[in-house]
């Protein structure tokens, strides 16, 4: 019994503990609500008070993950879908103020907001993707199943390019968030996988060049294999199945994501078993990854986001005004770093409250003084930009 215990304890605590943070975090906010005394009843007016104090909480929070302007567009969609059930974001609340005047309650909370679950919810209502312009996702996960051939369509084996069952369940949990995914058979079409390519781990730097091809702005890369363990007893067979996985940015090449999941399963048939054990570790990396990834995207949408830039024909002296201009006169940069100068070619990279798209109509409008500006390329997360003297 007491090893039954400790047993059970110890799988709590892995549990506990493999949960992502974001998942967890829980955000304390302070609000106001208002209600009117009718006919001396107050306690019904503090009850009203009390719910328009959570609404307002809950509204705070909706500001940390979107921005004032895009709550005012969809002010109706988050009225019905959020706004409607706050109670099911606010974890605690304490009433830390009351007075009354002129028939008016005013109560004033401290209510903590779960900001995993309204990001979710954000997300799902098509917000969320749409202030990150909808990036498109493609899956590049090789899996092998018991002692049989490596499944990834970008391999060319057989001119396969069937979904394997890591894919499967990596769509299935991010489309329900309003992910949009590049077809592997559209893809397999797309890009042109070269030898160096034709391998089962890719990195990240060969993700972002085969992502640009067929105009990805998101690849999942990794590995997934299922093991047999041996027999447990009745004919079943035991298999434990491995998946790691990583999600990287086209435009950047930067990892947004990572997961490591593991994830046993028995049947009498060891393919099945197999099948199972990966289904299983799917869906628990595509349920950690999708979380991780929702809050960056959150946090880049409601704070700030790194915008690359590489600017090619200047010289150190007008890298430095360049730089001067960034900090002082466009809109939205809280932060900037030099990343590297090379000859005439510099790379920078900046911490913005807008994308760099907006980015980039800021500083076609800026004086440079000497040299214009122009943009010769951009992605959501990256610029390139060529000086010109006047």
């Amino acid at each position: 019994m007491r090893s039954l215990h400790l047993s059970l304890m110890a799988l709590f605590l892995a549990l506990a503990s493999s949960t992502p943070a974001f998942a967890q975090e829980i955000k304390t906010v302070t609000a106001e609500g208002v209600a009117a005394v009718q006919q001396g009843a107050v306690d019904i007016a503090r009850d009203a008070a009390i719910e328009d104090a959570q609404k307002r909480a809950v509204e705070q929070a909706i500001g940390i993950v979107i921005d004032s302007q895009t709550q005012v567009e969809n002010y109706q969609l988050i009225s019905d879908k959020i706004l409607s059930q706050v109670k099911g974001y606010i974890t605690r609340y304490n009433v830390v103020g009351e007075n009354q005047d002129s028939g008016l309650l005013r109560v004033r909370v401290t209510a903590d907001v779960s900001m995993g679950k309204l990001s979710d919810d954000l997300s799902a209502i098509g917000i969320l993707m749409s202030q990150m312009h909808k990036p498109r996702t493609m899956i590049m996960v090789a899996e092998q199943n018991i002692d049989g051939s490596v499944n990834a369509w970008w391999l060319g084996v057989r001119g396969e390019t069937d979904l394997n069952v890591v894919e499967h369940a990596f769509m299935d949990t991010f489309t329900e968030k309003g992910f949009e995914f590049i077809d592997p058979a559209v893809a397999s079409k797309e890009i042109r996988v070269t030898a160096p390519y034709r391998v089962q781990d890719l990195t990240a730097t060969q993700a972002k060049m085969l992502g640009k091809q067929a105009d990805a702005e998101v690849v999942i890369i990794g590995k997934a294999v299922a093991k047999l363990y041996g027999e447990v007893g009745g004919g079943l067979k035991s298999v434990q199945a491995d998946l790691t996985a990583r999600a990287v940015r086209t435009d950047t090449g930067q990892v947004i994501a990572t997961a490591i999941t593991h994830a046993a399963a028995v049947h009498i048939s060891e393919i099945s078993a197999g099948t199972e054990a990966l289904k299983k570790a799917a869906n628990q990396a595509s349920d950690e990854m999708m979380t991780k990834i929702l809050a960056l995207y959150s946090r880049e949408v409601g704070g700030t986001r790194p915008v690359a830039i590489t600017v090619s024909g200047l010289t150190k002296t007008q890298f430095v005004k360049f730089k001067d201009v960034l900090r002082n006169q466009v809109r939205g940069i809280k932060d900037l770093h030099e990343r590297s100068f090379d000859g005439t070619t510099a790379k920078i990279s900046v911490d913005s409250k807008t994308g760099a798209q907006q980015l980039s109509d800021e500083l076609v409008l800026r004086d440079f003084g000497t040299f214009s500006v122009e943009v010769v390329g951009s992605t959501a997360n990256s610029l390139e930009l060529k000086v010109s003297p006047k």
